[in-house]
């Protein structure tokens, strides 16, 4: 069967907390478990309606799991990257080609428009968030919710984002 939108929020809710608790295992950082457990939702959401889903809790385990071994790697190669000094006089120009800027200022275009159209509440969440590096602790204080007041605003956040790209590649 294929996933629907609405089907994989269900999905997403229900099992939300035990992807939580695996990847903490994982990761050991809380922060970083959300911010994967948010991007497994923006994976399975990208395969909604085209892709037939047989078993979606073992799949969504398996993207989380795919996800923490992916930011495990990142950071193994961040470390040992760090360490490299030879490599680091070897760097190229860190000055973006002129069709790289172009595109950078059109996504970045793409996306405060997408932002402009969430509710002010969920907009709020999102940059201090995404933008601002805030904590989901600090969000709920900041705005005087709960912290799953919070994940929940950026959980449709993500959604109208899914949405609005959705929309802007099928006009393309």
């Amino acid at each position: 069967m294929t996933l629907s939108y609405a089907q994989i929020e269900h999905l997403f809710h229900q099992y939300r907390d035990e992807l939580t608790r695996r990847l903490l295992t994982m990761v050991q950082s809380r922060e970083t478990a959300a911010d994967l457990v948010q991007e497994t939702y923006l994976r399975l959401l990208g395969l909604a309606d085209r892709q037939v889903v047989e078993q979606p809790r073992a799949l969504l385990h398996r993207i989380a799991t795919n996800l923490a071994i992916d930011h495990a790697r990142r950071e193994k190669n961040r470390l040992h990257d760090s360490g490299d000094a030879e490599a680091t006089l070897n760097v190229a120009s860190p000055v973006p080609s002129q069709e790289r800027q172009l595109q950078a200022k059109q996504r970045f275009h793409r996306f405060l428009q997408s932002t402009e159209v969430l509710p002010p509440r969920t907009r709020e969440a999102f940059l201090l968030y995404r933008v601002y590096g805030y904590t989901y602790r600090e969000i709920a204080r900041r705005m005087g919710i709960s912290e799953s007041a919070v994940e929940k605003l950026l959980m449709r956040a993500l959604d109208q984002f899914c949405r609005s790209v959705e929309t802007q590649d099928s006009s393309d």
